[in-house]
């Protein structure tokens, strides 16, 4: 079975330690209690949301905005360097799930300007395999959490 990863757990298993028996169990329990669906927290959240959900083969990853983990401080030099920390952060998410962008079927990019759509897309094109693009939706919208310019979610599927 499957278990859910914690932040603590992907910490100890990246150092390269093993979690303790009653830890596992404890996480086993938690994924049984939830109908197999687990609740992925590879890191800090600024609201009351999961960062990804697995159910079955899909993995649903929340939108992520330019927040640095190192600092928690917003990348907002320009937007390259916004999507490029979005596409990081979406990179780090996947990874502590077990997924890549390679298993991504299907992304929706926020803007606050639609006139920053070339310049994503250059940045955006490399982060996928190339020929195994998701399907997309890319909108317009008013205003982004911590006032980002660009927010990213995705649907992988394994």
């Amino acid at each position: 079975m499957k278990a859910l990863l914690t932040l603590s757990l992907v910490a100890a298993l990246c150092a390269g330690c093993r979690p303790a028996e009653e830890d596992l169990r404890r996480l086993i329990a938690e994924e049984v209690a939830h109908g197999g669906t687990q609740y992925i927290k590879p890191s800090a959240v600024i609201g009351p949301y999961t960062p990804a959900v697995r159910s079955g083969n899909l993995l649903f990853v929340s939108g992520q905005i330019a927040i640095d983990p190192a600092t928690g401080i917003l990348v907002k030099e320009n937007i390259e360097a916004e999507t490029r920390q979005v596409l990081t952060n979406l990179d780090r998410v996947l990874k502590a799930s077990g997924y890549d962008s390679s298993n991504v079927v299907s992304a929706t990019v926020y803007l606050k300007n639609m006139g920053d759509y070339a310049a994503v897309n250059g940045i955006y094109g490399k982060f996928f395999p190339e020929g195994k693009y998701p399907a997309r939706a890319a909108v317009q919208v008013a205003a982004l959490p911590k006032d980002a310019n660009i927010e990213i979610a995705v649907i992988a599927c394994k």
